[in-house]
């Protein structure tokens, strides 16, 4: 009991140290009471920090656990077949994505004024234009979410609740109520992107490929920032 207690302490410490203040800004911004800004280098460097303090404590739990990152799927592998599946994912996902927030905003007209609020700008994301630290922040990114949101959340709710339906709910939940702040139809459409990954790392245990169609993902939007905001 002892051990499952002190388990259970370190995975919502973590998954507090990670995401509380990006959930709690996330549904600041939905209801209007938080107003994002163009993300300043100060601004920028804090959110690698925070990215940074993230993975520590996940690598500080896993360790405490006698666990490595190994052990929940993160094996770096460079080969042409993981880079493959990574590449099938990440176009499964963003047809996926594209498709459903589509949808949402021709069949909901309702969605319409929640589609992008009024305090919500995508240079808060990127700054006004594209930085060393700009790039810093989306090559981090991935890692900070996936290792934490998904690999070590899946595992954790798996270990301590031993369902993996509930962890992949969880997963999935968590994830969208931190993108919540770009409305409701953007933040509904990633689910299956969010739902797509955590059935992959259930059948596969691995989360490199997840890495790095998140990367891709990740790249290829500010790429579009970049090109619209030359």
């Amino acid at each position: 009991m002892k051990d499952r207690r002190t388990r259970q302490l370190s995975f919502y410490g973590v998954l507090a140290i990670g995401f509380l203040w990006s959930v709690v800004v996330a549904f600041g911004v939905f209801f209007g009471l938080v107003h994002l800004h163009p993300a300043t280098a100060a601004r920028l460097l804090f959110r690698i920090a925070y990215q940074i303090v993230g993975l520590l404590s996940l690598y500080l739990a896993l360790r405490y656990q006698g666990r490595t990152f190994k052990e929940i799927g993160l094996v770096i592998d460079p080969r042409l077949l993981e880079i493959g599946r990574a590449f099938g994912l990440y176009f499964g996902v963003i047809f996926l994505t594209v498709s459903l927030y589509l949808v949402l905003n021709l069949l909901s007209p309702r969605f319409q004024p929640l589609a992008h609020h009024g305090t919500f700008d995508s240079a808060a994301l990127f700054g006004v234009h594209v930085t060393i630290a700009s790039l810093l922040f989306v090559v981090l990114n991935p890692f900070h979410e996936e290792l934490l949101v998904r690999a070590f959340l899946i595992t954790e709710v798996e270990g301590l609740y031993h369902s993996t339906l509930l962890a992949v709910i969880v997963s999935v939940a968590l994830q969208t109520s931190y993108h919540i702040y770009q409305g409701l139809p953007a933040a509904l459409s990633h689910i299956p992107a969010f739902l797509i990954f955590s059935l992959y790392y259930v059948r596969t245990r691995r989360i490199f490929p997840i890495i790095l169609a998140h990367l891709f993902m990740d790249i290829s939007a500010l790429a579009l920032y970049a090109q619209h905001h030359r």
